[in-house]
């Protein structure tokens, strides 16, 4: 299930930093209309949530330049979501419809207020082959062991992407991977370094940002067909609920 949000700032600012204000805008939707599935999705008791989320999404600037930590806005904004549950993807689109507008505060000094003008419904692509070539619309994060980003370049690259997405397979249907993943990278992918404000992270090294690394462009994916149809809807990699690993089919 496929949703497009178009929006546009109110004073044509946003965050250069601009994941985290999707993600709380993501949350508050779901709260929104249904606040006890919001509860059990983000929280175990009293304590945040690490559960692996069924959806990621990406955003896409029209008519911007960047100044200094904010994007100057003077068309429109698209959020991409996307999600293989059904019924995450229908709370989810009521709370946009209901939302309207949504105002973020994302340290004491900054805050950003959007308009949603639009939410609609796309149609998704269909998967009938067990070779497909897919281009990223967000960047995909892989990461080993200790956490440190992974070279597209190194076998470890398709290690960690098998490993998290049999990891997200098991959680989100009950089942793993079918079949192992081969990823072949086309020439024009290159590595590109995302830099968010994540107050987990701020809390815990005093630092205001992290830097994300991941890649961009296109690349051949082969696999068991069922397991490519739900990675196409909930992403590749690391971090996907915090807007990397969008794919589409070229």
């Amino acid at each position: 299930m496929r949703i497009r949000v178009v929006c546009k700032p109110k004073d044509r600012r946003f965050p250069l930093a601009y994941r985290m204000m999707i993600s709380s805008l993501i949350k508050k939707s779901i709260e929104t209309v249904d606040e006890s599935y919001f509860r059990e999705m983000y929280y175990y008791g009293e304590k945040k949530n690490k559960k692996i989320k069924p959806f990621t999404f990406s955003v896409f600037f029209n008519d911007y330049k960047i100044e200094k930590e904010e994007v100057m806005i003077n068309g429109q904004v698209s959020i991409i979501l996307s999600t293989s549950d059904y019924n995450f993807g229908i709370i989810l689109y009521n709370g946009l419809l209901k939302l309207k507008s949504y105002f973020y505060k994302n340290n004491e000094t900054d805050s950003y207020e959007i308009d949603i003008q639009r939410v609609i419904l796309e149609k998704e692509k269909l998967i009938n082959d067990e070779r497909i070539l897919c281009k990223t619309l967000s960047p995909i994060h892989i990461k080993d062991k200790t956490n440190k980003p992974v070279s597209i370049e190194s076998n470890e690259f398709v290690d960690g992407l098998n490993y998290i997405s049999n990891i997200a397979l098991e959680t989100i249907r009950g089942e793993g991977l079918r079949e192992e993943l081969k990823f072949t990278p086309i020439k024009n992918i290159k590595k590109v370094v995302a830099k968010e404000e994540i107050t987990d992270f701020k809390q815990i090294t005093k630092k205001r940002y992290i830097y994300i690394e991941g890649y961009s462009g296109s690349f051949y994916l082969e696999g068991n067909i069922e397991d490519l149809r739900m990675l196409m809807q909930i992403g590749l990699g690391f971090r996907r609920s915090e807007g990397f690993g969008l794919i589409d089919l070229v």
